[in-house]
């Protein structure tokens, strides 16, 4: 059985939905701490979410389920019971938003101790290689010291520049990391897309300027050592690479190349093709910088 101070927690979430806008159901932080839960995104089935789970996070929260976690539970805790992150070493986890579900078995995995419960309105489980959708207000604010991984990343369409961006190539680690992105020219307001993000070293001043739109501030950090870890950004669909690709339809076949985004297998009804495309909301399919030569039986719409 959940405890007192779940069903307390249960119903103040509940409560605080169905008062809030959903504007309000955003990822402020990448980094989790140890009571960060998956609540906010409970009516956002399949959105994918990325999380940074620090190194010294404590993992003894109460969480429920194995494999599918009820909503309440909280991430780090969670990933560490689903072996995804091992307490010490801070680690990029990503889940992705389920439907409800009618019962939740727990058990003990990797130290950690889950409860059974059901039934819940809201899951969330793990997934390896997806790109996390974040808000146009989520910074990288407390990421630890020892975190230097890249991170691809997803910014939403029709995005809004209202939150606060510092300096100018690099950004300061509370910037907005989809403005700074605008900013940086990777991605537009009104498309969004896949950005990638790489830390770089702690610097003492960030500079402004105005570009595409975007007006970032100055900062000067005397204590700039005591910061957290600043970034550049750059579209994550970009590549000068090129790889192969085939592709198959009714009566023609044809081999040729392209440039290398993202690994991609695509099937639907009298297609198969193998190859790459940039992840991008809304999504679309190109083939461009493709060529190849092959045969048709006959007139083929496309």
């Amino acid at each position: 059985m959940p405890s007192l101070q779940h069903m307390i927690r249960v119903c103040a979430s509940t409560c605080l939905l169905l008062v809030s806008s959903p504007a309000l159901a955003q990822q402020h932080l990448l980094v989790a701490e140890e009571s960060t839960s998956a609540v906010a995104f409970r009516s956002q089935v399949g959105r994918v979410v990325t999380f940074i789970c620090p190194a010294k996070i404590i993992t003894n929260r109460e969480i429920w389920g194995t494999d599918v976690y009820l909503v309440d539970s909280p991430v780090c805790t969670a990933a560490a019971h689903a072996g995804v992150f091992t307490p010490g070493v801070s680690s990029q986890v990503t889940i992705v938003m389920g439907p409800g579900a009618a019962s939740f078995e727990g058990m003990g995995r990797n130290g950690v101790k889950s409860s059974s419960y059901g039934p819940g309105d809201s899951t969330y489980s793990f997934k390896s290689g997806e790109t996390g959708q974040i808000d146009w207000i989520t910074t990288l604010e407390r990421v630890p010291d020892d975190f230097h991984a890249p991170l691809t990343l997803l910014c939403p369409p029709k995005g809004h520049a209202d939150a606060y961006v510092w300096g100018t190539d690099q950004y300061t680690s509370s910037s907005a990391i989809c403005v700074a992105a605008v900013h940086a020219g990777a991605i537009t307001l009104d498309a969004g897309g896949r950005v990638a993000v790489t830390l770089m070293p702690k610097q003492e001043t960030f500079v402004p300027s105005v570009r595409n739109g975007i007006t970032t501030k100055a900062w000067k950090n005397w204590d700039f050592m005591s910061y957290g870890q600043p970034y550049n950004i750059t579209s994550a669909s970009s590549s000068s690479g090129s790889g192969p690709r085939t592709i198959k339809i009714s009566g023609f076949t044809a081999a040729g190349s392209s440039a290398t985004v993202v690994p991609r297998t695509i099937q639907t009804a009298g297609f198969m093709g193998a190859g790459a495309a940039p992840v991008v909301v809304p999504r679309s399919i190109r083939v461009d910088g493709w060529t190849g030569a092959g045969t048709v039986k006959k007139t083929l719409r496309r």
